[in-house]
Formats: C-alpha cells, sequence, structure tokens
C-alpha cells in the first residue's frame, strides 16, 4: 500500500444504473441506460484526477453490456475495475449452480472489455451471509483474489453480526484462500453503526463526516467507502425518465422513489471531495495485495 501505511481509505463506486435496476424490477425489463451515467461518471473521474486518488469501480454486467466505452474510459483513467455481478441479484436466491453463472458471465463480458484480469467483488446488496458464504468458494474458482461483500453488523437486510472488521485473509472449505475487505462500521459504545454508504453520507452533515473519519483514521482503521454514480449527479433524478414510453407508474410511489433518489444528494460531493483531498486512497487490490503479503495463518471462513 501506499507509503508503507498498515491503514488507508478507499473510494469504491458500485457501477450501475438505478434508472435500469427500476426498470428491471418494476417493469420486467431491462433498458438501456440513459446519459445520466454519462454526466454522473464523469463527474466521479473528474472528481478522482482533480484529488490525484484512484478508486475501484465495481462494474454491473447488465450496465456494462450497454456501456462498454464508458467501462474502458474508467479502466484508461487508472482505476481499478471490479465485478459486481451480472444482474444485480440477490445471491441468496440463487443455487450454487446459478450464482456462479451469473458472476462467469460478468468476468467474461468485463475481462473481455478491458482486455485485462480482474481481481475482486461485491455483491448486489451486500448479499453474502452466514447462509451463502459458499459464493466466497465461487469467487476463488473464478480466480478472484478478494470480496468486498460482508457488512460486518448485522441489519435488516443485510450483513453479519460480530464478523471480523478488518481486512483479512481467510482459508475457505474448498482449500482456497480469499481476502475479504469488509464495509466500514463505527464501534461506539459496544455498538457498531454503519457509516461508510452513500445513504450515510447522505444523511450525516459535513461537520459530523469530518469528524467521524478523522477519528476513525487516527485509531488506524481501514475505511471502505461505497457510493453509487447517481449520488454524484448534479442534476434532479426523475425516476419517471426512465420508464419506456407508454409505461404507468404510481405518483405516490414515483414521489417516494424520486425523495429518495435526491435527498441530501447534492451534500455528497462536497463530503467525498474533502475525504480524498484529507486522506491516503488505495485501491481495493493495493488492499488485497497489503493483506495477503501480511497473513501466514489465515483464519478460517466455511459454510455454516
Amino acid at each position: 500500500m501506499q507509503n508503507s501505511n498498515q491503514h488507508a481509505f478507499t473510494l469504491s463506486i458500485d457501477w450501475e444504473d438505478f434508472g435500469q435496476l427500476l426498470c428491471r424490477d418494476h417493469q420486467g425489463i431491462i433498458t438501456p441506460p440513459l446519459k445520466n451515467i454519462d454526466r454522473q461518471t464523469d463527474i466521479i473521474l473528474q472528481m478522482l484526477n482533480d484529488t490525484g486518488k484512484k478508486a475501484t469501480f465495481f462494474i454491473l454486467g447488465m450496465l456494462g453490456t450497454y456501456r462498454p466505452d464508458l467501462v474502458r474510459k474508467i479502466y484508461a483513467e487508472g482505476h481499478e475495475i471490479g465485478l459486481h455481478g451480472q444482474h444485480h441479484i440477490d445471491m441468496r436466491k440463487l443455487s450454487y449452480e446459478d450464482a456462479k453463472a451469473d458472476l462467469l458471465d460478468s468476468k467474461n463480458l468485463v475481462t473481455d472489455i478491458i482486455g485485462a484480469p480482474v481481481f475482486g467483488y461485491r455483491a448486489p446488496y451486500f448479499s453474502i451471509d452466514q447462509s451463502n458464504l459458499s459464493t466466497l468458494e465461487i469467487l476463488t474458482e473464478i480466480g478472484m483474489e478478494y470480496d468486498s461483500s460482508i457488512f460486518p453488523v448485522k441489519m435488516k437486510r443485510y450483513g453479519i453480526e460480530k464478523f471480523p472488521t478488518g481486512d483479512a485473509l481467510y482459508r475457505l472449505s474448498n482449500g482456497k484462500e480469499i481476502v475479504e475487505l469488509p464495509l466500514t462500521v463505527l464501534e461506539q459504545k459496544g455498538k457498531r453503526i454503519p457509516v461508510a454508504g452513500g445513504g450515510y453520507m447522505r444523511a450525516y452533515p459535513q461537520f459530523y463526516i469530518r469528524s467521524l473519519f478523522k477519528k476513525i483514521n487516527e485509531h488506524k482503521k481501514n475505511v471502505m467507502l461505497y457510493m453509487h454514480p447517481y449520488e454524484f449527479d448534479t442534476k434532479w433524478i426523475d425516476c419517471k425518465a426512465n420508464y419506456p414510453q407508454g409505461s404507468t407508474y404510481s405518483i405516490i410511489k414515483t414521489t417516494l422513489v424520486n425523495i429518495r433518489w435526491n435527498l441530501f444528494r447534492n451534500s455528497i460531493r462536497s463530503k467525498i471531495r474533502h475525504l480524498l483531498e484529507t486522506y491516503n486512497f488505495v485501491t481495493c487490490k493495493n488492499k488485497s495485495d497489503y493483506v495477503k503479503s501480511r497473513s501466514h495463518s489465515p483464519a478460517i471462513l466455511g459454510r455454516t
């Protein structure tokens, strides 16, 4: 890792288009992304370029299929490319065979686009927990070196209670090894609080974000930030624009989705820029390599 630090920040982007996901979930079809994804991706790349930092982009296959040019642009600017699966399906709902097929489809697509190997993965919805740890074995079987899918706190939809918060190398039931890079939580008064995602970054005020990550950095903790392209957008996002012509939609549901997409979103860019300007950032691959170089007795992590 840069400067031989044992701790560093990482900005990871779950590169997906919420408009595509909205239509898939509510209309039952996969539509081409709107041009919003160009603007959103360019904003992120410009911010990284301005601050001289590199990020890891976990590419969703269903978006990469339509916009391989943007995937190549991200890679050409020196950022790491990882996998976010092909169809953004909760991995806990898939059989072992279907999960492997989804992962292989996304790996083949992305490696063909950039003409280079990829090394890491993040599951949609952070959907790796005690019920499907065998997904980690699939990752090793298709050549992945690290995973960054586990929230080390039990939330309503995801997470593993009391999972170790530090980056670590694990030996799996299939005899192979993988590095896990957990999402960042704040440990306070015996409780773990998620802090490093787009929704949390939007909700917390600027002064609290600065104080929070200063404290985490002082305790020499690794930080894994995860964001989505739409959260960087400078324009109001209206989900109706993503529906095919002639589609019907609920005004109430549309209003609620728009609130979710836009609430406090304009605060994101200044918060992330401050972190990029203040702290040492490295990619997930950097962190994974560092962990492997210093791990001699990996912990056992297997099926439950």
